[in-house]
């Protein structure tokens, strides 16, 4: 009980401590990310014996969307959500008509920890992890298939610079993981 008590009142502490030294305690962000593109994401050889061969599949950007509540100066913790859409097709070697046709939209939720390791002026350096789960459509439009799947999703970004004073600001960050190695955008501080 008293272990309990002491970790309140530490909570309580840094949350009073935060109220004095942080202007903006809120911010929303939206970015665009890069997916890292697998050696499995890439069609073999062509399938001879059925007569097929598999184009390089399409990829839409990773679009994010995020929230985030700064504990203390250096501490920050939020959600963010990504979504990803991306299709293949099987063509016959010899028409060129589509055999198959694939597409997949996934979803990801993450709760995100964040750490700011460089908090100097109008620039900020910092770190985050992240880990959830991503709801996952897949659709076969030859078959009409629809199925769905759920797993766990995940992101660590081991750097990130945070650009703006006053209430705009925007962000580049490396990483991997369901939200991109590569992202950017722009954020507003509240």
């Amino acid at each position: 009980m008293r272990k309990l008590i002491l970790l309140t009142a530490l909570f309580f502490t840094l949350c009073a401590e935060a109220q004095d030294t942080l202007l903006y305690r809120n911010a929303v962000s939206i970015g665009i990310g890069a997916r890292v593109r697998m050696s499995a994401d890439y069609p073999g050889d062509y399938d001879i014996e059925n007569n097929l061969c598999e184009e390089y599949p399409k990829y839409s950007p990773i679009f994010n969307v995020g929230y985030r509540y700064m504990i203390n100066r250096h501490w920050g913790v939020g959600t963010t959500a990504s979504l990803f859409y991306s299709s293949r097709k099987k063509k016959y070697i010899d028409s060129g008509e589509t055999a198959d046709k694939k597409s997949e939209t996934l979803l990801a939720m993450m709760l995100t920890a964040r750490y700011y390791w460089r908090t100097k002026n109008w620039v900020r350096a910092y770190s985050s992890v992240g880990a959830g789960f991503c709801y996952e459509w897949d659709k076969n439009y030859m078959r009409t298939d629809y199925r769905t799947h759920l797993r766990s999703s995940w992101q660590v970004s081991p750097l990130g610079i945070e650009v703006g004073k006053g209430h705009l600001i925007g962000f580049c960050e490396l990483g991997l993981g369901w939200a991109g190695w590569l992202q950017g955008g722009i954020g507003y501080r509240f």
